[in-house]
């Protein structure tokens, strides 16, 4: 395992903190590199990957960085040199599934473009299963894709660039060597593989002079395998400096007494999260709000985020109205719609271990008729009784801390995917850090910490 530190624009309140008198003993950002031989020898073992399709992480297999989604999601990810001249097209099939997406990434694991599965048109006499309406289980689901090089950048708004997007086109930075591309498969049909029932997509390169290369060939051309995988996170000093802050309402800093949930904005604010609650806060005053993305999120995703710590409280509860999605694990005929494609939570580690423990997503949640959920963690050993899908809850385990020091800890991430226009209440809808009670009303989720006995009390179906 490699590790290089990288220094970026988005840790500048690092810098505010070291003008402040603080002393930091390491760089505050690094990148963990797996070698190829790693690589190599887990996408031999869960055989989900080919040539091109180097990587792939989904249902506890492959590499966990990066805040994976354990409980709907499954991605693969290729890495790859573009000559000049050339284009890359993409053929493939629709899979079996809620969500299909394409995304590019800048060299500090900032998405800079997507192509999802709506944008996508099908290929003549083929039907795209993901456009409401349609048929899912059509046999003729053909696409193809070209992603071709451009001057663009991170954030700017999907909406924006989609307005004057050629069709089936995705858009990779020049400003980089490599192409870093991710394929996203959202809750693949029950009984289906991670790939939902289709091969992978196929890669043919054309280079300027029009010849063509395509599998082995065209892989040992242009696919880089080294550095493909890339976890970015704070270093442990940095994340422990930060922990050790002084916090005269939460003692066990960075969780609050009731956990607080931010929106995900860009990293540099993600990382100064660490001062809520201390008396250096303020500093976040002087960060950029600007929606930039960052740890290979997906642009069709938008996130909140909370610390927690099971110190406080025998089990934590997370509750609220539930959006509505499109029903497909099942396999619906058609393909629905929804205030939202897909929701879940997971329980991550840290700013520092960026692997996940655990999630449940909108299918696998139960709700009363109300359309509202109730969440219940806890350790085994404290689990209540009621906590349980025929009372009305869904309980998730505690997860093993923050990867650092603290077993109690833990960072929870709540998604939303796509958001239907007309859907208000949505995390895409905050447009600034601190609104996310004002903006979600009823859809934000509310947490407490209460005793076991307390929620027992609460019977069944708990009230």
């Amino acid at each position: 395992m490699k590790t290089k530190t990288i220094a970026t624009s988005a840790l500048g309140f690092i810098a505010l903190l070291v003008a402040c008198g603080w002393y930091l003993k390491t760089s505050a950002i690094e990148t963990v590199y797996p070698s190829v031989e790693e690589i190599d020898r887990i996408g031999q073992a869960n055989g989900m990957t080919d040539c091109f399709w180097v990587t792939y992480t989904g249902k506890g297999k492959g590499f966990g960085y990066a805040y994976p989604d354990s409980g709907g999601a499954n991605y693969w990810k290729s890495q790859f040199k573009l000559p000049a001249g050339s284009r890359l097209d993409v053929v493939g099939e629709f899979p079996h599934a809620r969500h299909l997406s394409f995304n590019v990434y800048d060299e500090i694991g900032q998405p800079v473009d997507r192509l999802n599965d709506v944008l996508i048109a099908a290929d003549e006499s083929a039907v795209n299963p993901f456009i409401p309406g349609n048929a899912r289980d059509d046999a003729g689901r053909g696409y193809s894709m070209t992603l071709l090089p451009a001057a663009i950048t991170a954030g700017v708004p999907m909406a924006e660039r989609d307005r004057t997007r050629q069709g089936n086109t995705l858009l990779a930075p020049t400003d980089s060597e490599l192409v870093q591309l991710v394929m996203r498969i959202y809750v693949p049909d029950d009984a289906l593989t991670a790939k939902g029932g289709v091969e992978l997509p196929r890669a043919r390169l054309t280079l300027a002079d029009g010849k063509t290369l395509e599998g082995d060939e065209l892989c040992k051309a242009i696919v880089v395998k080294e550095h493909i995988v890339r976890d970015r996170h704070l270093s442990r000093a940095t994340v422990k400096a930060l922990a050790a802050l002084d916090n005269p309402t939460a003692p066990y800093h960075p969780a609050q007494t009731e956990p607080r949930w931010n929106a995900f904005r860009n990293m540099g604010l993600s990382f100064a999260s660490l001062l809520d609650g201390t008396s250096w806060e303020w500093l976040k005053g002087y960060m950029s709000q600007k929606l930039s993305g960052g740890f290979y999120s997906t642009l069709d995703n938008t996130y909140l985020y909370a610390y927690v710590d099971k110190r406080y409280g025998d089990v934590l509860t997370i509750q609220g109205r539930a959006p509505s999605t499109p029903v497909t694990a099942k396999g619906d005929p058609l393909m629905g719609t929804g205030q939202v494609r897909y929701w879940s939570f997971c329980q991550n580690r840290s700013l520092y271990d960026t692997s996940v423990d655990q999630c449940v997503y909108d299918e696998k949640v139960a709700k009363n008729d109300q359309g509202e959920y109730l969440i219940a963690m806890s350790t085994p050993e404290l689990r209540p009784s009621n906590a349980k899908a025929e009372c009305g809850v869904t309980w998730m385990p505690w997860g093993g801390g923050d990867g650092i020091d603290n077993p109690h800890g833990g960072l929870l991430l709540h998604r939303h995917m796509i958001a239907a226009p007309d859907f208000k209440e949505s995390i895409f809808a905050i447009q600034a850090e601190g609104e996310e009670k004002q903006v979600m009303g009823p859809y934000y989720p509310r947490s407490a910490y209460v005793a076991k006995a307390a929620f027992e009390a609460r019977g069944c179906p708990v009230k």
